[in-house]
């Protein structure tokens, strides 16, 4: 068991990090650009970088929807990796799922986002 444990926590791992990184690119593309850390970055630099996007979010000059896609972008990556971190001390595989669902949620409203800047421009 200890093996699947290992191999979905190493998926969430990786998921958590393409999504960051598909967020910190997404953050460059806004009408007000936000850098983000990229590379090798730890969850102790990620986090308030992400929880400072969404303190700011309604800074940026769009629509009210496309601001809160933003916000749950954010909101989602954020969960997810609280999610992760409380999997690391206990394993569930609902929890697991939990995370993973946040992430595909995530996800979706990124591409709504990433749809919207590209027919702005």
């Amino acid at each position: 068991m200890a093996d699947f444990e290992d191999h979905v926590m190493q998926t969430l791992a990786n998921h958590l990090s393409r999504t960051y990184a598909a967020l910190a690119t997404l953050c460059l593309n806004l009408p007000i650009e936000i850098t983000l850390p990229t590379g090798a970055v730890s969850n102790i630099e990620a986090t308030p970088a992400v929880r400072r996007v969404m303190d700011i979010t309604e800074d940026q000059p769009m629509p009210e929807q496309q601001m809160a896609q933003l916000f749950a972008v954010c909101a989602f990556w954020l969960g997810a990796l609280d999610l992760y971190g409380l999997l690391a001390h206990e394993f569930h595989s609902a929890r697991a799922h939990s995370a993973a669902a946040n992430l595909l949620m995530a996800e979706d409203h990124m591409m709504d986002l990433a749809t919207w800047l590209a027919d702005q421009k």
